[in-house]
């Protein structure tokens, strides 16, 4: 199959809305230098695409309670991911920075505690690969999307992690995908933290208190949904992106359920394959209310599976084992 050429996705990913927004004097650094646009142009974060450098921004930016507090980006360092298991921290504290709260009724299930972020550090940027910005966070992050450019392109992939911003083994799992071995027709997207506002403060939900994977507009409901489907920017970002791309399958990376799953009428062999080379089992028959897994393959007729990582521990051998599955699970798109 023959797609768009990514470079034409990312111009109408990122510089179209841009200038949509222009009005609104909102403003993204480009990788040519040019000025795209698509936050506050008051504030001091500004977001590059590049194709191997990563920068790392100190940002002025106002947080849902009405109060002004400085963040600092988060950074993906240009170094092979080490052996190390990160110091993955949880407690049942919620923190007062970004002036926000997951869980208001104080409940502490394992799904709500806090979990710093790994530390296990991210690969450089090979060869062929690119960065955009292809949407906002509440607080301003830009959500970051790495694009393995093909332009004749046979299959493509999308791959999102980091739904949930106090699940810390998915970003960096997905981060390592772009040393997978895979064929060189192969176009992949991947969103390594698609909920930076919760991964820089550990927390399941985004700045506006609302778990991510709740919101999607697939059996939404108001109990734990949001105001309303689709209501959050992070949600309408990773929306858009599956709907201009029609990629040929969409991974969702969660944890800490340990299994994968071919939501609906996904081709189960894709789901095999990653099972038998990472380890996890295969489990059927998984949908979520306003899941971004179920809404992919059942209101945007994507091919959709969900791969959760098993345990709340992040070692640089699980992230090996997921980086081992997407290979074959790629290798099986035939």
């Amino acid at each position: 199959m023959n797609f768009e050429g990514s470079s034409a996705i990312l111009a109408r990913l990122v510089v179209l809305p841009a200038l949509a927004l222009a009005a609104a004097g909102c403003v993204t650094e480009t990788d040519s230098g040019s000025l795209a646009t698509d936050r506050p142009a008051d504030s001091a974060n500004v977001v590059s695409t590049s194709s191997s450098t990563s920068l790392v921004r100190t940002a002025t930016t106002t947080v849902p309670t009405s109060t002004t507090a400085t963040t600092t980006l988060p950074s993906s360092t240009s170094t092979s991911i080490g052996t190390s298991t990160s110091s993955s921290t949880t407690t049942t504290a919620t923190p007062t920075i970004g002036g926000f709260d997951c869980n208001a009724g104080g409940e502490a299930p394992p799904s709500w505690e806090t979990r710093a972020r790994s530390d296990i550090e991210s690969p450089e940027l090979p060869a062929g690969w690119t960065k955009a910005v292809v949407g906002r966070s509440v607080q301003g992050r830009g959500i970051e999307v790495l694009v393995r450019t093909v332009e004749t392109a046979q299959r493509r992939v999308l791959v999102i992690g980091g739904l949930h911003g106090n699940e810390p083994a998915t970003p960096p799992a997905v981060r390592a995908f772009v040393d997978a071995e895979i064929d060189p027709d192969v176009e992949v997207w991947l969103v390594p933290d698609a909920n930076p506002d919760g991964s820089a403060v550990g927390l399941r939900c985004n700045a506006n208190g609302v778990d991510l994977n709740r919101n999607f507009p697939w059996e939404w409901q108001a109990a734990d949904g949001g105001p309303s489907p689709s209501s959050e920017p992070e949600t309408q970002a990773l929306t858009l992106l599956v709907e201009r791309l029609q990629p040929d399958i969409v991974v969702w990376l969660h944890q800490p359920l340990g299994y994968v799953s071919a939501i609906d009428t996904t081709d189960p062999a894709l789901v095999q394959a990653w099972s038998d080379a990472s380890g996890l089992p295969v489990s059927t028959d998984i949908t979520q209310h306003g899941g971004g897994e179920s809404w992919s393959v059942l209101v945007a007729g994507t091919p959709s599976m969900l791969v959760e990582m098993s345990g709340w521990e992040v070692t640089s051998e699980s992230i090996a084992d997921q980086r081992a599955g997407f290979e074959a699970m790629v290798a099986a798109l035939g």
